[in-house]
């Protein structure tokens, strides 16, 4: 564990001469503001400065109705994280840490996503228990067009060769930069979608894999802008064109992290006891946690019936159309969490996972049996109930207001993330409905 006396030895010793001090609001979005050399020894003491309202601004950067942070609410300061000291290997002289939210007092702050995270890591230390994760995304170059639109930057089939020499000095950049960060790539590659790439790092505690997943966000989108291009984790960019998704490689430890304890033992057990109940619990509250994890009115472009991507409520062993998967029976015996995509604030979806995982511990929730067909063949709601599933939340009104009935959730997020949260996602779904989109007119305008 870092403290902030070895960090300013490091700065020195690295040459450093800007600082980004980052927090990530509601919408996952990396904040900042870069301070110069001489203010380095302050941050630690005094944080950095910014108003409790940016919180509820929506990704228009427009303020939501209802809103419990408004001009008149002050400040809250971000104090980094001694940990996630990285330098920013393409930004001359540049390096970056991720910061709790601190009250004005500079006491913990429950507003604060990061703090919420790792008071659920300590809930889970308290059993004697950890959780490790990792990140497994999915993104799409593209090259920008004349006309305002955008196309895949190429065409090559999932997989090959070609699809990932093509933009091999991209990809090489990209993994040496996240070496350079501490992010270790498991690895990297070409994947269905024209121009789609995906990656997954390797799984830590749940707050080094957070950073990870958000470092790794924001060095793809950096490279492929100074390349020309433009790396888009968009969910559904286009209708013709396959979704980008976030799959979360969940596994239980003890306290320690020396023994994994939620694989199971013998040959035909996919979980132990414990790990059934924490699969239990994800299932029991699936529909709470896609709000998270999907947190756009396009996500649900995404999750639909035979497209590969989750759109129902089951678990399967090696089963890509269920909503959690055990990806084999070998060593590879822990959970993954499918329904996702890279629009979520990863510390609150880790810790509502995290959350719904020790109900189901607590609770001693049974889930029920693996799928073994494609349920992604199920695409209405009496072929669902003839086969005793039910659908994932098909709509981000409908996941919200599961969300917002999750006591469990609700309880582990907090009163204000909760709140505001749900204030920003629905002042984002409302400017959507009063959107007149091109589709309409195309259809209504000279029929009508």
């Amino acid at each position: 564990m870092a403290d902030a006396h070895e960090v300013l030895g490091r700065l020195d010793s690295d040459g450093i001469e800007h600082l980004w001090v980052i927090f990530h609001d509601y919408s996952g979005r990396s904040c900042t503001k870069t301070v110069p050399k001489d203010k380095f020894a302050d941050i630690f003491k005094n944080g950095v400065v910014f108003a409790r309202a940016d919180l509820d601004f929506n990704l228009e950067d427009h303020m939501a109705p209802g809103s419990m942070f408004t001009a008149d609410t002050g400040d809250f300061l971000a104090v980094p994280d001694p940990n996630s000291y990285a330098v920013i290997p393409y930004r001359e002289r540049t390096a970056l840490m991720y910061a709790f939210m601190r009250d004005d007092d500079g006491a913990p702050w429950e507003a604060c996503p990061r703090t919420q995270l790792e008071r659920m890591v300590e809930v889970y230390a308290t059993k004697g228990l950890s959780v490790r994760a990792a990140f497994e995304s999915e993104f799409i170059l593209f090259e920008p067009t004349d006309d305002g639109e955008y196309r895949p930057a190429a065409t090559d089939g999932m997989f090959t060769v070609a699809g990932l020499d093509r933009h091999y000095s991209l990809c090489k950049l990209i993994i040496e930069s996240l070496h350079g960060m501490s992010v270790s790539v498991e690895q990297l590659g070409k994947e269905y979608g024209p121009g789609q790439y995906e990656a997954t790092t390797h799984y830590d505690e749940p707050t080094k894999a957070a950073d990870d997943f958000c470092t790794f966000k924001e060095v793809v989108r950096a490279l492929a802008r100074d390349g020309g291009w433009v790396a888009s984790f968009m969910p559904k960019p286009y209708v013709d064109m396959p979704g980008s998704g976030l799959h979360v490689h969940l596994s239980v430890w003890d306290a320690e992290g020396r023994r994994e304890l939620s694989m199971g033992e013998g040959e035909e057990d996919p979980l132990s006891p414990l790990g059934r109940n924490f699969l239990g619990g994800l299932l029991a509250h699936a529909a709470a946690l896609t709000a998270i994890g999907a947190p756009l009115v396009n996500s649900y472009k995404r999750l639909l019936p035979g497209t590969w991507a989750p759109a129902h409520i089951c678990w399967g062993i090696g089963n890509r159309a269920a909503l959690v998967r055990i990806p084999s029976m070998s060593r590879r015996r822990h959970m993954e969490f499918r329904s996702a995509d890279c629009a979520c604030n990863p510390f609150i979806f880790l810790t509502a996972l995290m959350a719904a995982g020790l109900d189901g511990i607590r609770s001693q929730i049974e889930p029920p049996p693996p799928v073994d067909y494609d349920v992604g063949t199920i695409t209405t709601r009496e072929e669902a109930e003839a086969r005793a599933i039910e659908f994932l939340p098909r709509s981000l009104p409908e996941a919200l207001q599961a969300l917002e009935a999750d006591e469990v959730v609700a309880r582990a997020l907090g009163s204000m993330v909760l709140s505001e949260f749900l204030k920003v996602k629905r002042s984002e779904l409302a400017a959507y409905n009063l959107h007149v989109h091109p589709w309409e007119r195309k259809m209504y305008l000279e029929a009508i």
